[in-house]
């Protein structure tokens, strides 16, 4: 799914979470994990892609163009959220709950909306474990399919980008 389409739903799920709950913090762990579970995007450009144009456009570009050379994505892995499952179930901590069900509601877009753009089962792909047999290999985990993607910032934010097959 497009950051923008993450960025929408997400809007919706914490503000039906800060309206069924009353709870802002639990509204804010939604966000966490519905949106802000992307900073693993930016940590993976500047430290094992070793991209330094910090420029928003750029980044964006690198990703929806699938220039990516290494895939870790720590936060969209399935182990992760088997962890927090088990802390959240342990503790009874509702905020951890609520990062998991806005993460979890990430993860389910981004299977439904991004598997074409693997070559390999959309699934597996969220693994952490996976990747790391597949050694974060971006061809190998990505393909090399040529994304068309749209010349405007906003555009591309909101529309993601298409197959160029």
């Amino acid at each position: 799914m497009s950051p923008g389409g993450h960025a929408v739903t997400t809007v919706v799920a914490s503000a039906a979470t800060a309206y069924l709950s009353g709870s802002l913090p639990l509204a804010t762990a939604v966000a966490l994990g519905g949106f802000f579970i992307d900073v693993d995007h930016a940590v993976d450009y500047v430290f094992f892609n070793r991209q330094r144009d910090l420029r928003p456009a750029s980044f964006l570009r690198y990703y929806l163009e699938t220039r990516v050379e290494r895939v870790v994505l720590a936060l969209h892995s399935w182990e992760l959220f088997a962890l927090l499952a088990a802390i959240a179930w342990w503790t009874g901590w509702p905020l951890v709950w609520g990062y998991l069900g806005g993460a979890a509601m990430h993860l389910l877009l981004d299977i439904t909306f991004n598997g074409e753009m693997l070559p390999k089962n959309v699934v597996a792909f969220y693994s952490f474990s996976y990747r790391a047999a597949h050694g974060f290999n971006g061809a190998a985990l990505l393909g090399h399919r040529q994304r068309v993607v749209p010349m405007k910032f906003w555009s591309a934010f909101f529309k993601g980008s298409s197959s160029g097959d």
